[in-house]
């Protein structure tokens, strides 16, 4: 029959340690914590949000900040979104532009936006908090963009006559529902 020893002939087995299970509840601790400090890192980290020409009335830009003017200078490169003295940069998809209104006697007049801080700018479009934007035929290239001001989408011509055209087919589509409400 084979002879049993005690524990205490191996001092190594018998010194005290973690279990399995103790380490294991120790690296769940571990890493519920540093979950927890990690998480509200990568949530303050948004995504930049981005603007071309079909994004322009996208309400997404603008949402729940009133009146806003989004600015793009360096031949459109670089856009902000500018409410109240706050301003937001925002990824510009843009190509240089021209823009466009129509005047009263429904001629065409391109638009000079000016410079700030020495930089041309190259649009200035504005959202207001009723949800209406700028209205202007936007010319990039070689197609040109009709924005209304209220509703419709945005839509794309061949020429600023068509574009203009639209323009006056939407004034005229404005003034009769005025005497409808």
């Amino acid at each position: 029959m084979p002879k049993i020893t005690p524990r205490s002939a191996y001092p190594a087995l018998s010194t005290p340690g973690f279990s399995l299970i103790e380490l294991i509840i120790v690296i769940l601790i571990a890493s519920l914590i540093a979950a927890v400090i990690f998480s509200n890192v990568t949530f303050n980290t948004k995504k930049k949000q981005t603007v071309g020409i079909r994004q322009l009335k996208n309400t997404e830009l603008t949402r729940n900040i009133g009146d806003a003017e989004l600015v793009c200078t360096d031949h459109c490169r670089h856009c902000a979104i500018s409410n109240g003295g706050k301003q937001t940069e925002v990824e510009s998809r843009l190509t240089p532009l021209k823009a466009y209104i129509l005047d009263d006697s429904g001629n065409t007049q391109e638009l000079d936006f000016g410079r700030i801080k020495n930089k041309k700018v190259c649009l200035r479009f504005h959202y207001y908090a009723n949800g209406s934007t700028s209205q202007m035929i936007l010319e990039s290239e070689e197609k040109f963009y009709f924005l209304p001001s209220y509703f419709g989408d945005i839509e794309v011509f061949e020429s600023v006559d068509e574009a203009a055209e639209r323009w006056t087919k939407y004034r005229k589509q404005l003034d009769s529902m005025g005497t409808f409400f």
